[in-house]
């Protein structure tokens, strides 16, 4: 185990500055740094301009030239996202206590105190990097979690059963024609999804980007010669060249138990994880208490770690939100 005491925190606001060990070190561990990885490898291919934000800031704790920790208060074309925490490697309760103060108190000294307004990570490391950034700032913590939630894989689909009946209707990428549709249900998604709601011309940005990035896929249906109604969509927007994060899944109130996630997810994931894509692995989080959302990535293949046998893999995450009266939210 690394020493509680014997670390340093190195800070980037430029991506190009991030060294190859730390970034080694988050490829080690892909579905813990889904979180982190994917937005720094999308700003390497950037132009210098897009990379050289102010609000662009990673922290990464190191002991003896290993990482123990990554930070990243970053943003995207969305707005602003929550301070993220992926771990690296194990530490001690001792270890990581100390170095989560470190990091904090690092943190506090390079950005202002409103732009904390959530942080995202391991239930452990979640509940004392936000107690001790309240006690940095005396912002209080919300006592309800906006968010708690299992972080699953998959790198090899369910074998679909033999009686298994598709649901009516077409699954695939989304194209141009398809943006109003898919903002309607972007707009319904972030309504569900408080504090992080979204107003309608928000939603129609959003859409917009899923879209020309072709990071979200629809599924259609006729029904009764009626023209065709968009029943879900599933989007992935935290990739690499080796793992793609679902984002997004949403099905309106109206066409809900139908089956349509499910055959969504799936169509989705074979796209992911095809040959010619080279990814391995598939990851998503679910609310903890959607026992629905959880039986449908089940049966496509998603499982937490103790099933899924992947390295770098921590099932229960939270994200905890400070007085929103004393911050500014974005959006993720």
């Amino acid at each position: 185990m690394p020493s509680a005491l014997d670390f340093s925190v190195l800070p980037y606001k430029q991506v190009k500055q991030i060294p190859d060990f730390v970034l080694n070190a988050l490829e080690d561990v892909p579905a813990d740094a889904n979180v982190i990885l994917p937005l720094i490898k999308k700003l390497f291919t950037e132009p210098p301009s897009a990379r050289c934000t102010p609000e662009q800031l990673w922290l990464f704790c190191v002991s003896e030239d290993t990482v123990d920790l990554a930070l990243s208060c970053t943003e995207n074309a969305m707005g602003k996202y929550p301070v993220f925490i992926a771990p690296t490697r194990r530490l001690s309760p001792e270890s990581l206590a100390a170095r989560l103060r470190v990091l904090a108190d690092k943190l506090c000294d390079l950005i202002p105190r409103e732009r904390v307004y959530s942080v995202f990570a391991p239930d452990e490391i979640a509940l004392l990097f936000s107690q001790r950034w309240s006690e940095l700032t005396g912002i209080a913590i919300i006592p309800e979690p906006y968010y708690a939630a299992r972080l699953w894989s998959c790198a090899d689909l369910k074998p679909v059963p033999n009686d298994y009946l598709p649901p009516p209707g077409i699954s695939r990428l989304a194209n141009a024609d398809d943006t109003q549709a898919v903002a309607q249900l972007c707009f319904g998604f972030a309504r569900e999804s408080e504090p992080f709601v979204l107003e309608r011309s928000g939603a129609l940005k959003e859409a917009k980007l899923l879209i020309e990035k072709e990071q979200v896929w629809v599924h259609y249906v006729s029904e009764g010669g009626s023209s065709p109604q968009m029943t879900c969509i599933a989007a992935f927007t935290r990739n690499t060249e080796n793992m793609a994060t679902i984002t997004k899944v949403y099905t309106p109130g109206a066409h809900r138990c139908r089956g349509y996630a499910k055959h969504l997810v799936r169509e989705v994931c074979e796209h992911l994880l095809s040959q010619s894509s080279k990814r391995e692995l598939a990851v998503l989080y679910v609310g903890r208490d959607n026992k629905g959302a959880a039986k449908v990535y089940k049966s496509v293949g998603f499982a937490g770690p103790a099933a899924s046998d992947v390295h770098g893999h921590t099932e229960n995450w939270i994200e905890i939100g400070f007085d929103q009266d004393k911050v500014k939210l974005g959006h993720w």
